[in-house]
């Protein structure tokens, strides 16, 4: 039916519908207008978000990527590109590691596998070095939890690995250090040791593991200065001080008791305050020092003593001159010369004075020979055979070097030490002697030149000598006997300290105490000694004697007289040289010249001679002091004598000395 046939109602119908539709589409079309809005800001809204994301994926610095659980790259950020370059749409495995399988330890596979953050490093090697690398595996889950992705992190950690390698090898080093260093080092903490080095479990003789064990620090310290330790330790554990440098009475683990110099502050240890320090033992320091303090003081008194024992030989000159002079005139059945002879033993006794007196001042012209040790026991040990209340236990062996001493100053050094012996001793007890070869080299811990010794031992049965007084026993006017002056093993130390030797004693309460002495040896036996020849010149000696002692002067005649020599006198150099100058002209020359080093006033000995050479250079002159260490007495050649000559001296020894020099000149 056409719209003609159709009814004007019928049509109003469908004009009415399609109004209806259209109104409908209308409604339609604005609906859509919406939804198209919503949309579009829709994408907007995820545009931007993808940026902000990519920006933020962008700053972090890190390499970002995502992968899906097969692996395949979705996204890299800009600095994951430059780490690996662009592999987007690509299997990582393949892509990074050329690789047909999953990586072993794939932190990604492990986060796929529990769904848990897992994190690993990895190296890798690159052109421009190791690249060592952090990788953070995170998963990403949808709306109902499954994961349907993975993101990585890495992170480029080869500065931080090189900075950790460095610090444990710096760690490694300072522990190398500290371990093989030759101080002690400690930690205390509450009281205890908790930590020590090797060197520190050396200087107590204990092992580390004892140390450690210790239930306090103070075990290791000798009882009177663990008052001192713990204050120190209080101190510096409380702040009162930043750090303590000082000295204390250390205790070993056989009950040896050392010097310790300790240095140590605050520090924190663990979380707990604690104190860190060094430690050194500077027992044989302090001993050196003490030593060297002793020399001092030994050389101070060595002034006083020589000027006094130059005067006193001077005197001895005169005295012992005179009464062998005497003796000569008196006949030997006679009282007077009874008396003679014991003055004579007087003076000898003086004149052993004086040597110990010049001992201490090294002011002896020491006459070294070669001497055997069985000899010199045989002559000593016959002087002492009147110490009736003690035995002599003598212990040697056959092969001993000999000794190259002054014999008459060892035998005075070991008197001293015997003479300690025996009033040490108590009746009936034995003193026990013993000598053995000693050859030091340069690493040896006794205060020696490298070299040969012979080491002479004297032990007592005496009830030992006191801790606190051990290091004293040597020092000048030290005694504990009461009578006693306290010189005669200083003198003995002196002595053989003066020899290039050592001496040394062992002892501890109630034990006896051992000296030991460390002699100079020679090897060789020596050359023979010369027959003495004293005897008086068969012509008469013309000899020219310089001293300003008028009593020498006088008993010097006396005593060149009884050697066939005829002999002038003069006080000074300036006499000397006229009378030698006058005596050359009247072509009657002097044969000899003894001349006195030490002179008051005028011309001294050195400068004297120095002239007499320059007018006679064959002068034959012997020089003579009481002084015996001035150069002019020990190295006497080197300034024109022949010979020196120390006061006093015998009539014997003189003549001896005038035979010396002139027998070869005839």
């Amino acid at each position: 039916m056409t719209d003609q046939d159709k009814s004007k109602e019928e049509l109003l119908r469908e004009l009415r519908s399609l109004r209806e539709k259209v109104a409908a589409l209308e409604s339609l079309r604005e609906e859509f207008a919406q939804v198209e809005g919503v949309m579009r800001m829709a994408v907007l809204s995820a545009k931007e978000e993808k940026a902000k994301t990519e920006a933020f994926l962008a700053a972090m610095g890190d390499a970002v990527s995502i992968q899906d659980t097969n692996y395949r790259v979705l996204y890299q950020n800009e600095a994951h590109k430059k780490l690996v370059g662009e592999h987007t749409g690509e299997v990582c495995y393949r892509a990074y590691n050329n690789k047909e399988s999953v990586c072993e330890n794939c932190p990604l596979a492990l986060c796929f596998g529990d769904g848990a953050i897992h994190i690993v490093e990895k190296d890798g090697a690159r052109d421009k070095g190791i690249l060592c690398v952090e990788i953070t595996a995170s998963p990403l889950k949808d709306e109902k939890g499954a994961i349907v992705a993975g993101i990585e992190i890495v992170r480029n950690i080869t500065e931080r690995r090189k900075a950790e390698e460095g610090l444990r090898a710096a760690e490694e080093k300072f522990r190398s250090l500290v371990e093989q260093s030759i101080t002690g080092i400690y930690i205390i903490q509450d009281g205890r040791l908790v930590y020590v080095n090797p060197k520190c479990s050396e200087i107590f003789g204990c092992t580390v593991e004892e140390m450690l064990a210790a239930p306090s620090v103070l075990d290791f310290i000798a009882e009177e200065d663990r008052p001192l330790v713990a204050e120190n330790i209080r101190k510096r554990i409380s702040g009162d001080v930043g750090s303590l440098h000082y000295t204390f009475k250390g205790l070993r683990g056989d009950g040896t008791v050392i010097d310790i110099e300790a240095h140590g502050g605050q520090t924190v240890y663990d979380g707990k305050p604690s104190i860190m320090g060094t430690l050194i033992d500077v027992t044989s320091r302090r001993k050196l020092q003490e030593e060297i303090f002793r020399a001092q003081k030994l050389e101070s008194f060595g002034m006083m003593a020589g000027y006094m024992a130059h005067q006193f030989n001077n005197i001895l000159t005169v005295l012992s001159g005179n009464i062998l002079l005497a003796k000569m005139y008196a006949k030997p059945e006679s009282e007077v010369f009874d008396i003679l002879a014991e003055a004579e033993k007087a003076a000898h006794q003086a004149e052993g004075l004086t040597r110990q007196l010049l001992a201490f001042a090294k002011d002896r012209t020491m006459t070294r020979t070669t001497i055997a040790v069985q000899d010199m026991f045989n002559d000593f040990f016959g002087s002492h055979a009147r110490h009736e209340n003690v035995r002599y236990d003598i212990r040697e062996s056959g092969d001993l070097w000999h000794l190259d001493v002054d014999e008459a100053l060892i035998h005075q050094a070991l008197d001293n030490i015997i003479e300690n012996a025996v009033q040490a001793t108590p009746p009936g007890g034995v003193i026990a002697i013993s000598a053995e070869n000693i050859a030091v080299d340069a690493g040896s811990p006794l205060p020696l030149k490298a070299g040969d010794y012979v080491r002479l031992s004297v032990a007592d049965q005496g009830p030992g000598i006191d801790s606190r007084n051990l290091d004293r026993i040597f020092e000048p006017f030290f005694t504990t006997r009461q009578g006693s002056v306290g010189l005669g093993l200083t003198s003995s130390a002196s002595i053989i300290r003066n020899h290039g030797g050592h001496i040394a004693v062992d002892s501890a309460d109630g034990s006896g105490a051992v000296f030991h002495l460390f002699l100079p040896a020679a090897r060789a036996s020596g050359a023979p000694q010369q027959e003495k020849r004293n005897k008086a010149f068969p012509g008469k000696k013309r000899v020219l004697v310089m001293d300003d002692e008028e009593l020498i002067r006088t008993v010097m005649d006396r005593m060149l007289t009884q050697c066939g020599c005829v002999a002038d006198f003069a006080r000074n150099g300036e006499e000397m040289l006229l009378l030698y100058r006058q005596a050359m002209d009247k072509g009657r020359p002097y044969d000899a010249v003894i001349v006195d080093l030490i002179i008051s006033e005028g011309i001294g000995g050195e400068e004297a001679m120095h002239r007499l050479r320059e007018l006679d250079p064959r002068a034959c002159a012997i020089v003579t002091s009481g002084y015996t260490d001035k150069p002019a007495m020990t190295d006497f050649r080197k300034f024109g004598f022949k010979l020196s000559l120390a006061k006093p001296y015998t009539i014997s020894e003189l003549c001896d000395a005038l035979h010396d020099i002139l027998d070869d000149k005839g």
